[in-house]
């Protein structure tokens, strides 16, 4: 278990003893065990049992429930708790934004037991009457529980990937001479997974038997299960084997539109090559992108993950982030990138430590010495400035104005109208010391859906203005949505594959984002961050000429 799994752990069990009544000392306790673990920067798992006695804040009954946990998988006490919840209920603890008050109240006055139920209730009005509800609170719970009902059973790619891999070695360590291969949505690098899909020249019998004696995995009728998702298997000849990866690897109407002949090829790529086509790498191959076939002329200027020369918008423990300025720098420095730009959080993300003016200046002459004394990287400094409800910046122009980057972001009063929200974003874009628009509808993959925005007049005001856009890389964000990404390069406009990196663990998610930025087919000459630091530093004056 990896310290977000376990820190969950204890988010549940916090929140399920509050449902069952517990005193609100041993539900805050684990709240905040929750916290702690969340953001402890070393993996329990590989530290030894004096030194998480040792964390802070974990005292002597939350370190038994960790070692517990790690031990044997499991907490007794919560176990208890489980048992006593309909697995309904345990599933609304876990929705955002709807607390175990109120899922107290709907399960005990109206008998409510799953999402389904409470979404059926909330359609016929049942609930403005409840103490704590009304037509507000109703109707945004309406559009929460649609959105997870939606999501259930699904994985963010980050995850389903470790589950892949893990996959892969097992057949592979069984099956080394056989051909075996992802494919569908996972090959895709979809943001959003519900079924591993692989294709393979081994025999159905052979697979099914080898399959029955692995540990991870469970046969459910005909359909396998392996680690919480369920796995999809597609047998080939061999013959036909690279014919039937493209085929199942490329949405349907993509692959309908190239007309490609089956048959025997030699390879993956020589699927599209010996039918007088370009190589659609298997990111871009979606039906959304059929529309935009005759722009992509070569696989090789689409951005990859060695392109990537800098590492934009980072945080330190001067606002949220878990490591020192030193510590972050240190780590893109030992990553190979040339450039490292600093945005802690600023003073209206009260929540998240933001730097008040006097902090902010005392970072930025931090920022300038250790620029002086790592020559194997380009420090330039920077903030992650709030767009205020009225479109504001919240820093005054001066302040602004002795920063490299300035990173224009919604952080808060989310609950906006498309009109509201896209003016809100074209008031901070047309501020002229904003450099680049932060993850520009505030989507959480899987838990929260972003504020609608007229995405074509938010990209024609970044052209207009000079802006760059962030492909937020956060796993869980991925914002800007890849499906706007050719419409942005139609305008011209530069994006930048940004990790909102919270940790230098947190820097490794620009992969994720070059995933992404794939899918849209980005251009590396598009990208900001593909720039070397010299390049970079002359678009930093381009930015500043427009103040």
């Amino acid at each position: 278990m990896d310290n977000r799994d376990i820190a969950k752990t204890f988010q549940l069990l916090g929140k399920i003893m509050e449902l069952h009544g517990e005193n609100q000392f041993k539900t805050r306790s684990y709240a905040n065990a929750y916290m702690t673990i969340r953001k402890w920067p070393d993996a329990l798992s590989e530290m030894s049992h004096d030194a998480i006695a040792e964390i802070p804040g974990v005292g002597k009954a939350i370190y038994g429930k960790i070692i517990e946990l790690l031990e044997t998988g499991e907490i007794q006490t919560l176990n208890k708790y489980l048992e006593m919840t309909p697995p309904g209920i345990v599933d609304l603890l876990q929705m955002k934004g709807f607390g175990p008050k109120k899922v107290k109240t709907v399960w005990e006055e109206l008998g409510i037991e799953s999402a389904g139920e409470l979404l059926y209730a909330v359609k016929e009005n049942r609930l403005i009457e409840l103490k704590g509800f009304g037509a507000k609170t109703q109707e945004a719970l309406r559009i929460q529980l649609e959105y997870h009902i939606e999501s259930a059973d699904k994985l963010h790619y980050a995850v389903a990937q470790k589950i892949a891999d893990r996959l892969m070695t097992l057949l592979d360590s069984r099956f080394n001479d056989e051909l075996t291969q992802f494919t569908g949505a996972i090959y895709r690098k979809e943001q959003v997974i519900n079924q591993i899909d692989i294709i393979t020249t081994i025999s159905k019998n052979a697979f099914h038997e080898y399959y029955s004696t692995i540990e991870e995995g469970s046969i459910i009728g005909e359909k396998y299960h392996f680690m919480n998702i369920f796995l999809n298997v597609i047998y080939s000849k061999r013959e036909n084997f690279h014919y039937e990866l493209v085929k199942s690897s490329t949405a349907e109407d993509f692959f309908n539109s190239l007309k490609i002949p089956s048959g025997q090829y030699d390879s993956e790529i020589s699927v599209f090559t010996d039918n007088q086509l370009p190589y659609y790498i298997p990111e871009f191959r979606e039906d959304e992108n059929v529309r935009y076939i005759s722009n992509y002329r070569n696989s090789d200027n689409v951005v990859s993950f060695e392109d990537i020369k800098g590492c934009i918008h980072n945080h330190s423990t001067y606002s949220d982030g878990l490591n020192t300025i030193e510590e972050m720098i240190q780590a893109a420095s030992e990553k190979s990138y040339e450039y490292f730009v600093l945005t802690d959080h600023s003073k209206s993300a009260f929540y998240a430590n933001g730097l008040q003016i006097e902090r902010l200046f005392q970072q930025l002459e931090e920022v300038r010495q250790l620029d002086q004394s790592n020559p194997d990287i380009k420090l330039f400094s920077g903030i992650e400035s709030d767009i205020l409800a009225n479109g504001d910046l919240d820093y005054p122009d001066d302040v602004l104005a002795e920063l490299d980057v300035v990173i224009a972001s919604v952080h808060s009063n989310l609950k906006m109208d498309e009109e509201k929200a896209t003016n809100r974003l074209l008031a901070a874009i047309e501020n002229p010391f904003t450099s680049i628009l932060g993850h520009p509808t505030g989507r959480l993959l899987l838990s929260r859906k972003g504020y609608p925005v007229d995405h074509k007049k938010i990209i024609d005001a970044c052209a207009a203005n000079n802006v760059c856009i962030e492909i937020n890389a956060s796993p869980y964000r991925l914002d800007l949505d890849w499906r706007w990404i050719q419409y942005a390069m139609e305008k011209d406009i530069l994006l930048s594959i940004n990790p909102d990196a919270h940790s230098v663990e947190g820097i490794n998610d620009i992969f994720f984002g070059v995933c992404a930025a794939r899918k849209g087919g980005l251009s590396k000459y598009s990208c900001l961050n593909a720039f070397d630091v010299e390049e970079f530093e002359e678009w930093l004056i381009e930015q500043h000429q427009k103040r």
